[in-house]
């Protein structure tokens, strides 16, 4: 069934079964990634409640990432396998089932293994609403409903710190997945009632072989990026450099063994998207402005806390704004996209999200907090207008049989970019910011100084990113598809 059929034959409106699959997905994925990232604002109090050390509560952020890495490479074969309905079911199942076991864990393991099943459930359900919109919207409403999960996907992180120091100051750590549970389940009886999308699923096999290079190789990676970034290096069991090492080496056989099964239409992780170059070229920008802003969103908080004492409850309200511009950017965004394609907002979030980390890596200790908010808005409108269109360029270039791995590949490249954005920062922030405390200033001020310098590299990563952009051609088309292309 053409899109135009599924959306009531009219390019304008949505049939009222896609509206609301539409906004169930919306929905679950907000809550899922804001799920995703209260657990680093309360892993002090966590600490404190649970008696263990810094080292081993890290793992309940980096087994997470861990998880989603290896299991987000597998949906593409998921989601071809089986309806819509079903993959959902499973996906939000799993994340409500991890969210019991966390809120009453008794302890560190099963808080662990709670976190674990989350996001084994995270995992199936990201690209489920980008290929979802991509399939079933008609072109003059791609951009718009695009920019709907864009506001899911990065008004959510920005969100976080908000909700985080809200719940923990009226509670402890247990209500951060308490909060979530009705919420998680409300999705997840709407979603199994409602989802109603047609479709013909493929007799899709997994290959194991597949499953354990992609294993291997993407937690190898994302774990040596996450111990860099954490400083973790010889406390690690492994070696940072060494896990990075394995990492490529297994990501490398992992892309072999894809190119060997496409031949036969058998591939785990169809990569033949990146032969399709609005794609390749969106993932490439995404790669370049995501790396950094996840940095910056993930180090704002220490800097704000450590160098201006503010506390985590002053921290989240200072973040709010953020998210609350995310939301309002993106839905502009999105209508605009619809008439004039990707490559102007590409540009333009490009220059004002690279022009804004270049000043930030100027402002010294002491700066007003004034100051630095409206900085901190400057760059987060230059994201907004990056979001929407790389993934709605990726996807909408793509045609129907490749839009889950499409959709897989955005989703795994976006976790990858974290893990590297948190290190990359967190690395540098931190090599500067010794040589501060070794010339005698305070732990705060140096934290502030090498912070600078971690913007001013983030800077030259969107410079890349702008460049990338310029080669995004100005109209998007993928046979059979809907798609922006104006």
């Amino acid at each position: 069934m053409p899109p135009a059929a599924l959306a009531g034959g009219s390019s304008e409106r949505l049939a009222p079964g896609v509206a609301i699959a539409i906004g169930v997905l919306v929905a679950s994925t907000f809550t899922v990634i804001l799920n995703e990232m209260l657990m680093a604002v309360a892993l002090p109090r966590v600490m404190d409640a649970l008696g263990i050390t810094a080292s081993t509560a890290q793992w309940l952020t980096t087994g997470y990432m861990l998880t989603m890495a290896v299991v987000i490479p597998a949906t593409g074969v998921l989601n071809e396998r089986f309806r819509m309905r079903t993959v959902y079911t499973l996906g939000m199942a799993l994340f409500l089932a991890g969210t019991v076991i966390a809120a009453v864990s008794p302890g560190f393991v099963v808080l662990l293994v709670g976190r674990i099943v989350q996001a084994v459930g995270t995992a199936i359900l990201l690209p489920l609403g980008f290929t979802a919109v991509a399939t079933l919207v008609p072109p003059s409403r791609n951009g718009r409903m695009m920019a709907l999960l864009t506001v899911a996907t990065s008004a959510a992180p920005a969100l976080g710190p908000t909700v985080a120091g809200a719940i923990l100051s009226l509670g402890s750590w247990r209500w951060l997945f308490i909060a979530i549970v009705p919420i998680a389940a409300l999705c997840l009886v709407v979603g199994d009632r409602m989802l109603r999308v047609p479709g013909t699923p493929r007799q899709a096999k997994l290959d194991l072989l597949s499953l354990l290079l992609s294993a291997v190789g993407f937690a190898s990676l994302v774990y040596g990026l996450a111990s860099v970034g954490e400083g973790a290096g010889g406390h690690a069991p492994v070696s940072p450099w060494t896990a990075m090492a394995i990492g490529v080496v297994g990501i490398a056989l992992f892309v072999l063994r894809q190119v060997q099964l496409q031949k036969i239409d058998r591939a785990q992780l169809d990569l033949r998207p990146f032969g399709i170059r609005t794609f390749s070229v969106s993932a490439l920008v995404a790669v370049f402005f995501m790396t950094p802003a996840t940095g910056m969103m993930t180090l704002m908080p220490v800097v704000l806390q450590t160098s201006y004492g503010l506390s985590p409850l002053q921290t989240g309200l200072f973040m709010l704004p953020g998210g609350l511009t995310i939301t309002l950017v993106s839905i502009i965004v999105g209508r605009f996209y619809d008439r004039m394609g990707p490559r102007p907002l590409m540009v333009t979030g490009a220059i004002i999200d690279a022009a804004g980390l270049l000043f930030l890596s100027t402002l010294a200790p002491g700066t007003p907090i004034g100051l630095l908010l409206a900085t901190y808005m400057f760059i987060i409108v230059g994201q907004a207008l990056l979001w929407t269109p790389v993934f709605a360029a990726s996807l909408g270039s793509l045609d129907k049989h490749l839009l889950p791995h499409g959709s897989a590949i955005i989703n795994t490249i976006q976790q990858l970019t974290g893990a590297a954005g948190i290190a990359i920062t967190f690395s540098i922030m931190a090599a500067a910011s010794a040589g501060y405390v070794t010339a005698g200033e305070g732990l705060g001020p140096a934290i502030a100084h090498g912070a600078q310098r971690a913007y001013l590299v983030g800077s030259g990563f969107v410079v890349v990113a702008l460049v990338m952009a310029l080669l995004i051609p100005r109209k998007v088309a993928a046979t059979g598809l809907p798609m922006a292309a104006h």
